[in-house]
């Protein structure tokens, strides 16, 4: 099935009402999406670098679970965020937003060329509170946080629709070393996040592996350090079907028509 087209407001410089507005004016139809408070599907456009809401920042191309995975993380203004395997920063730049452009987020990756991606990104959202730093986030100790986002490296089958080509370049091995790269971020970054702070791990695949099998392991190890917390306080109420009784955050591209995505809010115990 093709992928749907959506778009992100930048609550730093329009709503999605104003947006969706502007767009119209601009010969774009648009749909507001279901889950997400901040999202429009575009249904026609003349080219998103023709527009002008585009150029000034306005907006960015994000799915709709990926942004409810941003809005899981719940920072406040004046927080300090890690955003582990940033690039290319739709995250990174969506958790400023919510900060209101107040605080730190480093958005760590460690390939340099996408985080140049993530500047521009940056830069054109408004989102000055956003620091690139190539690091590779199995070992980076540079600092605590009160909130980090794990977007771990996964086997992105839940994202099949947009990469066809996995279908014949993807098998069961991949799912295996995906978990043991996974395994060492997410144990390393949970190191850096402050007691009483949250820690949201987030895929972009179905494969219980990668997802609950390594949550629940992660869990257990470390003793009663991490709980599991309740993401729906901080989604919008429509997206709270998505969240099972575990408390993990599930969407598939079959009902409700999302990107396949994983996530589980964690807490460090004070």
């Amino acid at each position: 099935r093709p992928a749907p087209l959506v778009i992100r407001a930048n609550s730093l410089r329009t709503t999605r009402d104003e947006l969706k507005r502007a767009l119209a004016a601009e010969g774009v139809e648009t749909r507001e999406t279901t889950y997400s408070s901040a999202g429009l599907e575009m249904l026609s456009s003349p080219g998103l670098k023709n527009l002008a809401a585009f150029l000034d920042g306005r907006f960015l191309v994000q799915d709709e679970a990926a942004q409810l995975v941003g809005m899981m993380v719940a920072p406040a203004r004046g927080d300090t965020v890690l955003d582990a395997c940033a690039a290319p920063g739709g995250k990174a730049t969506h958790l400023a937003e919510l900060m209101g452009n107040q605080g730190s987020v480093v958005a760590l990756d460690s390939d340099a060329g996408r985080l140049n991606r993530l500047s521009e990104n940056s830069t054109r959202l408004g989102s000055t509170i956003v620091r690139p730093v190539v690091g590779d986030a199995a070992i980076y100790r540079e600092a605590l946080f009160d909130k980090v986002l794990v977007d771990a490296p996964c086997s992105g089958l839940g994202v099949l629709r947009r990469h066809p080509d996995g279908r014949w370049t993807k098998g069961e091995k991949l799912v295996a070393e995906r978990q043991a790269v996974q395994r060492r971020i997410l144990e390393n970054c949970a190191a850096l996040l402050k007691p009483g702070g949250a820690l949201v791990y987030a895929t972009c695949t179905t494969e219980p592996e990668e997802n609950e099998d390594l949550i629940h392991a992660f869990i257990a190890s470390r003793r009663g350090e991490f709980r599991i917390d309740d993401p729906r306080p901080y989604l919008p109420p429509p997206a709270g079907p998505l969240v099972g009784p575990e408390g993990f955050f599930r969407t598939f591209p079959d009902e409700p028509s999302l990107d396949g995505f994983f996530a589980a809010r964690l807490i460090r115990n004070g």
